[in-house]
């Protein structure tokens, strides 16, 4: 069956069983298509990497083109960025206001962010309101930018935008926002398209049914043996994979009788297959209509249930379906409708339908039953009171920990006639709250004597259960109670509510966000010092920007995928990969015998102990790689990883598997044997400098942090004549060229890689990256084809390192003023299985002082690697830094607190006189006004008793130190006097490749548009040192110019007075002037620095629920002489957001029994978005002209040291916590907080009990 598929006005032919039954629209259009603007990250509609839009004619959405299976696009055309917008054609909009406004880092992010707005402006006809683009944005991670600058640029295009835009860019009439023709006519669209079954050879059925009648007639065609798929917007597989046994799909987007919605004074009757979108647009439609002004509370809901592209696509039938077979499903539509009881209209034929309870659906066992509709009856406002309420880890696209909805019918004495209180997040068998229903009947719902009885009988009624990765029990059940008590307070009469209660009825109203951003320049050095719009950001916005996936190669390229052992602690016995070799598509399956050379990925002649490609003995950890499977696609590699067995030896008798650090200290003696001292302190005894008045001790604990690189862990390895060329996603060429080598018995030369960009690295790309080099590597000289690896976010999470998580064990010798005069701080660092890339006796050991003075002899620092069963740790933004700086941080909180002194005075009281510290924190908090905001804080917190306050303070001393060399070379063309730089370093959306531009113009004395910046590649940049540490962009600059001094001096003897660049240029290359010249940076070329920064950060906290928010944030941060503003400015706005994601939300939680990761996708781990960073973001860069021994040019680096300022913000979580526990009456104590500080250890150590709740 041939099909068209129109993608950006261009018909792509295809025979559908040609390709796979449930292939996806990102698989087409990257493979078959080749556009690569798409890209894609966690294939599960969590990420926005892959988002583009389509059209049917009469409309245009935003899809996730990796949940979009390809058959149910036939009657769609498909809008991809660079088809939106190219360099051939034209930018639009969207594209050139996102670059022009700083919105772009790494870019892998860029084009999703584009057609995610490309998408809403089309819905709505190109006007929207700052509030919706805000709200837009919960589907897409950026894990470079911090947001700030991309919600600017997008909400810019907002009817009520006051954000500032440059003349050249206010001119929206280009947005292309005419309706789009059928992509099969040619006409406007008139409905959809008469489409048949399709047959594949193995079996597998498409169906497209028109109506109902065709629709059942598909299902009587299913045997009771097969597995059939209803297909709507296939989001379900986001969170349930989809099963690869499917035979029968069927497309119900062309039955038009499950679209339809209808409403009467009595009822609203909604589709089934209704998008959640347009559910949302038929609410809002309808709350104007007597008895429906609740469906508001179900809009807002509904508003958060996953995000733009996925509401667009999924459906009501389709969410309902997923709980019916999942019970344990988190679904917000079940609850809010159970709590309206909506009825089902379902129907087991074309002709017979019933009405049913939703309970009566999700019990009935008939799997062919069809929902047709929902039926929503009207609730007159003067009966009836509904809300609904959902807790997530962060603001959007998240599940909840716990939902609610609350329906209560009142009798014309305002006494309860029937209630409905339903919770989920419970237990997959609890719903209704029955006891409180009944025993609301006949009260006033709001008197005290029944609030009393509730909450008595719900400690006892609601049980939920414990199934990791879930919160625990202990929260949901305080969360449950404090929802249903925050319905009480809000719908309470004023007079009945105590007035320090009643802003506990509210959720945290959060406006609209704003920043501010100071900076200095100096218009001589321009473009040095120049706020310049990022080389390489009106490709990214475009998506025409390569990176390493994007590489296109012979149509015969294989895919792979790792094969991960289960059994950790045991050894390996055996590997069958009989089975999986089997199925159709699979090549090959390589294990450790099949390697020439040394099994090892980490190369020992850069400093690293040895780390297996392919486990061939003990197991180190859960799914560490065992063979990787070779195959014609990605899907079919994937799958047949599944039917590998690997058989084992049991671990040795006295093996306890121990994933964590805490794993390793809950035992009251634990295992010496794990403990490796790596930061031994010379002191026995510490001195004290003076009498102390009083000791401090404490234990601080900070977890892992996956790194959530945008673009996954990416190796394209080609055989090419009697070599290998190798594209691969690394920040150290060098290491990555040796390690492959070696495993290959092939000489360096014979392995040349390039790397045009990372889509962000952090650290995850030096090391870790090279276990996918090799594994492509190897199978690419045996097969003799073109191998691409592209990493699964799961497969990366389970096998790759993450930050070293530390724990401090500190004891604090103080006076009464708050000066230290003794400490002694042990502190452990998870090393994972092996002490590779520590931090312990690097950057944690050298900034535990941070700014604060001691003497030789009163602090002694000891420092010990602990050996976990986990993914050796790697080095992650700031690697040691953080956990260094922020260990002191804490001790300083806590001895103003013992103190019960302003941690300002405790700071003032420890910094040398004579630091720029001294001087730079009065004015900071001067300037800040943190005395006047900290009385309002005190003010407020003592005027609400569920709603806190609280503001964090964080200084930061942070050393830079110069290592190794990188290389550079730049060429200059004698036609027209452009100039090409290449270079060692890696460029990952820190902006070297822009800042080297700038150096480039600057010395050479020309425009900045005659300079690119071209690929990094191990010729030009052979030997080069890692890009990381923040010191890349730097030592590159410096090579740079160094380069163009050297070809200065070349010219000089042919330049004249009045020549131009271009004829100065000619001159020389007639006089046959060398016009390339190479040199590099070494170390000791510039002298190390320290860099100052000061954070200051303002939260509020629901105390009933746990959640935080993030009012305001200033940052003062010293970059010296900025060599590029926008480009600092945007790193410290990213790495402080990126710290506080470490400090709020993300968890990483193994399973006891096992070791496996449990968090390891988007669905459980949840970086920061777009709604959770400050709603006040205020960065300044401190003017500091030409500090003499800083940096280059006076320029001090960004990208990593505001990363450990974040820790500010659980200083303030302190503040507001301790508020909390005083109105419980707790007696005064530290509360042991650290990373990452999530809303159930906030709500756990409010202090509060349920049997506390009351009115007044």
């Amino acid at each position: 069956m041939s099909t068209t598929f129109t993608i950006n006005g261009q018909p792509y032919m295809v025979n559908l069983t040609d390709l796979p039954p449930d292939i996806t629209l990102n698989t087409f259009i990257r493979e078959h298509a080749q556009l690569t603007a798409t890209k894609f990250m966690c294939l599960e509609g969590g990420c926005g990497a892959c988002v583009c839009a389509v059209s049917d004619g009469r409309s245009t959405w935003s899809v996730n083109s990796c949940l979009k299976l390809l058959n149910t696009c036939a009657q769609l055309e498909i809008v991809t960025c660079e088809g939106l917008g190219n360099q051939l054609s034209g930018y639009h909009p969207i594209q050139k206001r996102l670059a022009k406004m700083n919105g772009t880092q790494c870019g892998y992010c860029s084009p999703g962010f584009v057609m995610n707005m490309y998408g809403l402006m089309e819905q709505h006809g190109g006007r929207v309101t700052m509030s919706e683009v805000e709200n837009a944005f919960g589907g897409n991670i950026c894990r470079c930018t911090g947001y700030r600058p991309i919600l600017d640029a997008m909400k810019s295009f907002a009817v009520d935008s006051d954000v500032e835009v440059s003349k050249e860019f206010v001119d929206i009439e280009d947005l292309d926002l005419k309706p789009r023709n059928c992509p099969r006519s040619g006409m406007v669209c008139k409905g959809s398209c008469p489409r048949s079954k399709l047959v594949y050879e193995e079996g597998c059925q498409w169906h497209w049914p028109s109506n109902l009648t065709e629709l059942f007639e598909s299902l009587k065609e299913i045997e009771d043996s097969e597995e059939f798929m209803l297909v709507g917007g296939n989001t379900a597989h986001g969170v349930y994979r989809r099963s690869t046994d499917i035979k029968h799909f069927i497309d119900m987007s062309g039955v038009d009788e499950l679209h339809q919605h209808s409403s009467d004074n009595q009822q609203l009757k909604l589709g089934a297959n209704l998008s959640l979108t347009q559910t949302m647009e038929i609410l809002k439609n309808t709350i104007t209509q007597p008895g429906f002004e609740y469906l508001e509370i179900l809009h807002n809901h509904l508003d958060l249930v996953a995000n733009v592209p996925v509401r667009n696509s999924g459906t009501l039938a389709g969410n309902i379906s997923i709980k019916k077979q999942h019970p344990e499903f988190p679904s917000d539509i079940f609850l809010s409708f159970e709590a309206l009881d909506v009825k089902v209209v379902a129907m087991k034929s074309a002709s017979e339908e019933q009405e049913m309870s939703l309970e009566e659906y999700l019990r009935d066992s008939d799997r062919k039953l069809v929902i047709k509709a929902f039926v929503l009856p009207a609730y007159p406002k003067d009966k009836y009171i509904y809300d609904s309420f959902k807790i997530m880890p962060r603001a959007q696209n998240a599940h909840a920990y716990v939902n609610s909805a609350f329906l209560l019918e009142l009798d014309t004495d305002a006494k309860v006639k029937s209630a409905r209180i339903c919770f989920g997040g419970i237990r997959p068998d609890f719903v209704h709250a029955t006891a409180i229903e009944q025993l609301m009947v006949g009260h006033s719902p709001f008197e005290s004597n029944l609030v009393e009885q509730t909450f008595s009988k719900l400690e006892n009624l609601i049980k939920p259960d414990e199934v990791l990765p879930d919160a625990s029990p202990a929260y949901r059940f305080k969360l449950a109670c404090g929802l249903l008590y925050k319905f009480l307070l809000k719908h309470a009469p004023a007079a009945d509510i105590g007035e320090k209660f009643k802003s506990g009825g509210q959720l945290l109203q959060r406006p609209l966000s704003s920043g501010l951003q100071l900076f200095p320049t100096q218009k001589q050095t321009y473009p040095v010092t120049q706020a310049v719009q990022k080389l390489e950001g009106m490709i990214q916005c475009s998506g025409e920007a390569t990176y390493m996936n994007d590489v296109l190669t012979a149509s015969n390229s294989v895919y792979c995928a790792f094969v991960g052992a289960t059994k950790v602690g045991a050894t390996i016995d055996q590997i069958d990969g009989s089975e999986a070799l089997k199925q159709p598509g699979v090549l090959a399956f390589y294990t450790a015998k099949d390697i020439p050379g040394p099994n090892t990925f980490s190369d020992p002649g850069f400093g690293y102990q040895p780390e297996e490609i392919f486990c061939s003995g003990l197991v180190r950890h859960s799914e560490q790689p065992a063979g990787v499977i070779v195959a014609l696609t990605a899907d079919q590699a994937q799958r047949a990883v599944k039917l590998v067995t690997i058989s084992y030896s049991n671990p040795s008798s006295d093996f306890k598997l121990r994933t964590s650090l805490k794993d390793i200290f809950s035992s009251p003696t634990p295992d010496v044997s794990r403990i490796v001292p790596l930061a031994k302190s010379k002191l026995k005894e510490i001195t004290f400098s003076d009498k102390p008045d009083l000791e401090v001790r404490g234990i601080f604990e900070m977890g892992l942090q996956y790194h959530f690189t945008m673009e996954p862990q990416t190796t394209i390895a080609i055989p090419f004549e009697d070599g290998l060329k190798i594209f691969s996603a690394t920040q150290w060429m060098d290491q990555t060229q040796s390690v492959i080598a070696h495993m290959l018995q092939m000489k360096m030369k014979d392995v040349q890689l390039q790397v045009r960009r990372l889509g962000g690295g952090y650290g995850s790309k030096i090391s870790r990256g090279n276990q996918v080099a090799c594994a492509a590597s190897l199978a690419a000289h045996k097969l003799n084809r073109p191998v691409r690896f592209v990493q699964t976010l799961e497969s990366m999470m389970d096998c790759n390192g993450k930050r070293w998580a530390c724990r401090s064990e500190y004891q604090c010798h103080v006076k009464t003023s708050g000066k230290i005069v003794g400490l002694t701080n042990d502190f452990y660092e998870d090393a994972g299985w092996n002490t590779n890339e520590s931090p312990v006796e690097g950057h944690s050991t050298y900034t535990a002082a941070n700014c604060y003075e001691f003497t030789a002899s009163n602090f002694k620092l000891s420092g010990q690697a602990v050996l976990t069963d986990a993914p050796s740790s790697t080095w992650c933004r700031a690697p040691g830094s953080v956990e260094g700086l922020a260990m002191m941080e804490n001790i300083i909180e806590h001895v103003a607190f013992e103190l019960q002194k302003d941690p300002v005075e405790v700071r003032l009281v420890n910094l040398s006189k004579n630091s720029k510290m001294a001087t730079l924190l009065p004015e900071f908090i001067k300037s800040r006004e943190y005395y006047t905001r900290k009385k309002e804080i005190e003010t407020h917190n003592a005027n609400n008793r569920w709603i806190k306050r609280g503001l964090g303070l964080s200084v930061m001393n942070f050393p830079v130190i110069y290592i190794g060399q990188f290389p550079a070379t730049v060429s200059i063309y004698h036609v027209d006097g452009t100039v090409v730089v290449t270079h060692g370093g890696i460029e990952m959306g820190q902006g070297m490749n822009t800042k080297v531009a700038q150096v480039a113009a600057y010395t050479l004395g020309i425009e900045l548009s005659y300079i690119k910046v071209e690929s990094s590649d191990t010729i030009n940049g052979a030997n080069s040192m890692v890009t990381g540490y923040a010191i890349g962009s730097e030592s590159v600059c410096y090579a740079v110019r160094k380069i163009c001094e050297t070809l200065n001096g070349r010219l000089k003897p042919v330049r004249k007075a009045k020549a131009s660049w271009e004829e100065t240029v000619q001159a020389a290359n007639a006089q046959l002037i060398n016009l390339i010249a190479s040199d590099h940076y070494k170390t000791g070329d510039m002298e190390n620095y320290h860099v100052l920064g000061l954070a200051l950060t303002e939260v509020e906290v629901d105390v009933l629920t746990g959640n935080i928010m993030i009012r305001r944030v200033d940052i003062l941060e010293d970059a010296g002489e900025s060599l590029s503003p926008w480009i600092d400015v945007g790193q410290v706005e990213g790495a402080f957001v990126m710290g506080l994601g470490y400090w709020l939300s993300e968890l990483l939680i193994y399973e006891g029994d096992n070791g496996r990761l449990l968090t390891n996708r988007t669905w459980n781990y949840k970086p920061l978005g777009a709604k959770d960073i400050p709603i006040d973001f205020r960065v300044e860069l401190i003017h500091n002209q030409r500090p003499s021994g800083s940096g280059f040019m006076g320029s001090k680096t960004t990208g990593e040291p505001p990363c450990c300022l974040a820790v500010s913000v659980i200083f303030a979580l302190q503040q507001a916590l301790q508020s909390a526990r005083q109105n419980a009456g707790l007696p005064r104590e530290w509360i042991r907080l650290g990373a990452p500080t999530t809303p159930e250890t906030v709500l756990l150590n409010a202090g509060h009990q349920v049997a506390e709740f009351k009115m007044k």
